[in-house]
C-alpha cells in the first residue's frame, strides 16, 4: 500500500469535498491520518458557502482544519454575495485557520479579470482585520498577483508553486511562504526542482492539492493526502537532506502559519 502519512506531516492545502467524484474515499484517508501521530490536513474551501458542510462532513479531531475563502475561478455574478458570506462567517467564527483560497487566474479567461482582482483585495483586507493568513492561487497571473501582494503587507502561502527561482525569490521577498505540490515530481518541473532549493527552511510548506496533481509514482490516478510523502521525499532529494528533516520543518511551519 503507498497510501499513508508521515508521523507530523501537514497537508498545507486540500479540497475533501472533491475527492469522491474523483473515486476517493475521503474518510478512509481521514481514518488514516488520524492514527498517524501528528499528522494534519488543511481543507481549503473555494466558495464560502460550502463551509459548513465541509466542516459536518470533515471534522475529525484535532486531524483536520478548515479554510473558507472565494477562488478566483468561483467568481461570477454573485461574488459580492459570497464575500458577503465570508464576511459573516469571519465574524461569527474563530475557528478558520486561513482565508482562501483565493487569488487570480487568468488561463481560461480574463473576462472577470476585474472582479477577481477585487475579490482579491477584499479578502486581503479582511485577512488583516482577523489576522488570519491568506492561501494564494496564482494561474496565468504572475505580474498581476506580484502587484497586488505588494500592497497586501500580511501573512501567508503561495500554494502549489509552479514557478521560477526568481518569482520564487520576488514571492519570498514580499512575504510569503512557499508550498509544493505533486507537480515538484514530474520531469518537466526542473525550473520548480530550482525554486524549491532556494525556499529557506523556515519559508517552506508541502501539500497535495488533491484530488488534483499526483505525484509521478501515482500519475494517472486521483490524488489524496495520503499520497504526500512522495513530494515529500521529492523535496528531501531536491534539497539534499534527510526526510525526518522535511517532515519536521514543513510541519512546524504550517502549524506556525495556521496557528495549529
Amino acid at each position: 500500500m503507498d497510501e499513508w502519512f508521515y508521523e507530523g506531516s501537514v497537508d498545507s492545502h486540500t479540497h475533501l469535498s472533491i475527492y469522491e467524484s474523483k473515486g476517493v474515499d475521503p474518510q478512509q484517508v481521514l481514518e488514516r491520518a488520524a492514527r498517524t501521530p501528528g499528522a494534519a490536513i488543511i481543507d481549503v474551501g473555494i466558495v464560502p458557502e460550502d463551509l459548513d458542510e465541509r466542516r459536518r462532513r470533515f471534522s475529525h479531531g484535532e486531524t483536520v482544519h478548515f479554510s473558507s475563502g472565494l477562488h478566483p475561478t468561483s467568481v461570477g455574478e454573485e461574488w459580492r454575495e459570497q464575500i458577503k458570506t465570508l464576511e459573516g462567517q469571519l465574524e461569527a467564527d474563530s475557528g478558520i485557520v486561513a482565508i482562501g483560497e483565493l487569488g487570480l487566474d487568468f488561463y481560461h479567461s480574463d473576462s472577470f479579470a476585474t472582479q477577481q482582482a477585487e475579490a482579491l483585495h477584499i479578502q486581503f483586507s479582511l485577512a488583516m482585520k482577523h489576522a488570519l493568513p491568506v492561501i494564494i492561487h496564482n494561474r496565468s497571473s504572475e505580474e498581476q498577483m506580484m502587484q497586488h501582494l505588494s500592497s497586501f503587507g500580511g501573512r501567508g502561502v503561495m500554494h502549489c508553486f509552479s514557478q521560477d527561482a526568481d518569482y520564487c525569490r520576488r514571492c519570498l521577498d514580499q512575504g510569503m511562504d512557499i508550498s509544493f505540490g505533486g507537480n515538484l515530481s514530474y520531469k518537466r518541473s526542473d525550473a520548480i526542482r530550482d525554486a524549491a532549493r532556494m525556499v529557506p527552511d523556515d519559508r517552506l510548506l508541502v501539500e497535495t492539492d488533491a484530488p488534483y496533481l499526483p505525484p509521478q509514482p501515482a500519475r494517472g490516478r486521483p490524488n489524496s493526502s495520503a499520497l504526500m510523502h512522495y513530494t515529500i521525499e521529492t523535496l528531501a532529494e531536491v534539497r539534499s537532506t534527510s526526510v525526518e528533516h522535511i517532515v519536521r520543518i514543513t510541519g512546524e511551519n504550517a502549524r506556525r502559519l495556521f496557528g495549529l
